[in-house]
């Protein structure tokens, strides 16, 4: 037995692998799962998987099930090291080996398969959003554009015209259309460029993660990530979604912005990180 690459259509039969609350909710999992985002799953066996590894691609890895399954294990080194290597390369230019670990066991069967590779282990934090303090948040001192700033929302046009724009969806989402069908986003632009952007980056049913990036460091700092999050997080709420943010424990600034929107810490999870 070895670990095998399961089919699309098959991707159902590892939600009986969800046990832990954290499992079941994890969005960013569940929406590789259910098809809504890219990412490719491997198992030890397609017709009853005992263990899987899930990819989200540009977002990590997730180990599910049986940490002590032999038959996987013994195989998930070389896994990692030729087609998880090559698929992240190509994927999205990743160049780390970034697994979110639900359960300790799966430490030590990772700690077992990467040869002497030096790793770290952090966490991620997970905050979901308190509607009351979000609307505080609004009737705080606004933070106001430079004029030489619009914010747009983003649309299908938008997403062709802006090579930035697109390559940055397209690493969680399979094209612009299915973005423009299932998640939404708001840009800044300045001289019809984007320079920032707040967007869903992956979405489980009405949950959206939230994601904001910048391509112009010169304006970091500014208030954009505050008025785009707003923006966003307003729509969000008129179409009846829940809005969540991930970030690393260490990324003092995206924890920053995520208390000023109004989100509060709800959990976090080890994650086990090396370089390929």
């Amino acid at each position: 037995m070895m670990i095998v690459k399961l089919p699309k259509e098959n991707y159902y039969k590892i939600n009986k692998l969800l046990v832990s609350p954290q499992e079941k909710i994890e969005n960013v999992l569940n929406a590789v799962i259910s098809g809504m985002n890219q990412g490719v799953v491997y198992v030890d066996q397609i017709e009853e998987p005992r263990t899987a590894i899930v990819y989200a691609v540009g977002l990590g890895y997730y180990l599910l099930g049986d940490p002590e399954n032999e038959s996987f294990n013994s195989h998930l080194g070389n896994l990692i090291s030729t087609q998880l290597k090559q698929e992240s390369q190509d994927l999205c230019g990743g160049t780390w080996f970034i697994a979110n670990i639900f359960n300790e066991t799966w430490k030590k069967a990772l700690e077992k398969v990467i040869d002497e590779r030096k790793y770290y282990v952090g966490y991620n934090v997970y905050y979901e959003l308190d509607t009351r303090r979000f609307n505080n948040s609004l009737e705080q001192p606004r933070h106001i554009l430079d004029e030489d700033l619009a914010i747009v929302k983003i649309t299908k046009e938008l997403i062709n015209a802006d090579e930035d724009l697109r390559e940055e969806l397209t690493e969680y989402w399979s094209s612009a259309e299915s973005f423009i069908q299932c998640g939404l986003g708001y840009a800044v632009l300045k001289n019809d460029k984007v320079i920032s952007t707040c967007y869903s980056c992956c979405v489980n049913g009405d949950r959206h993660e939230i994601y904001i990036a910048t391509f112009d460091q010169n304006v970091q700092n500014r208030g954009l990530a505050t008025i785009l999050g707003q923006q966003y997080i307003k729509e969000c709420l008129e179409k009846g979604y829940s809005v969540h943010w991930t970030t690393d424990e260490s990324n003092e600034p995206s924890k920053r912005v995520a208390d000023k929107l109004g989100f509060d810490y709800l959990h976090r999870l080890m994650s086990f990180e090396f370089a390929f």
